[in-house]
This record gives C-alpha cells, sequence and structure tokens, in this order.
C-alpha cells in the first residue's frame, strides 16, 4: 500500500495548480479505485494540500526574488540615466551662462 500512497503523493507535484476541492477529487476516485482505503483519504488528502500549499510558498518565493532582481538591475540603470541627464542639464546652463 506504501507504493500507492507513493504514486498520490506524487499527484501532489500534478495538482499543485489545482485547489482543495479537485484534491479532495483527486483522492476520492482514488478511494473509489480501492487505491486507497477509507481511513488513509483525509491524511492523504491533508498531505497533498500541504504540498500544493509548500509549492505556492517556493513558486512566490521564486518570483519575488526574480521581480527583486529585475528591478533592482533596472535602478540602477534609471540612477545611470538620471546622472547623465542631470549632467547634460548642467553643462547646458553652463554653456547658456557664457553665452550670456
Amino acid at each position: 500500500m506504501k507504493t500507492t500512497l507513493e504514486k498520490a503523493m506524487l499527484l501532489g507535484i500534478g495538482l499543485a495548480a489545482t485547489g482543495k476541492e479537485q484534491i479532495t477529487l483527486t483522492v476520492g476516485e482514488l478511494v473509489k479505485k480501492g487505491e486507497v482505503g477509507r481511513l488513509e483519504i483525509r491524511s492523504l488528502a491533508d498531505k497533498l494540500i500541504q504540498r500544493k500549499e509548500e509549492e505556492e510558498r517556493q513558486m512566490e518565493a521564486r518570483v519575488t526574488g526574480r521581480v527583486q532582481t529585475i528591478w533592482s538591475e533596472q535602478s540602477q540603470v534609471i540612477l545611470e540615466e538620471l546622472e547623465q541627464l542631470k549632467l547634460r542639464v548642467l553643462a547646458l546652463e553652463h554653456n547658456k551662462d557664457l553665452h550670456n
């Protein structure tokens, strides 16, 4: 039976993008097919839901990290461009003062 439970846990990977209702339905189908006993259904559903939530947290952390990296890189470019514009404005003001 452990092999069947391990297979069911692997379903958690595929169920990561689904809701709790779909997990419950999937576990219910396993019970109907006789692959999971009725006593194991709650534990299996809970494990699949926990796995789904953990994968969501990991995905959120990866996305947040990537966004922060991109923002940091872009912020540096923007600051450099602003500094160049500031220098150009100062040069233009200086040239204007020389001609007046």
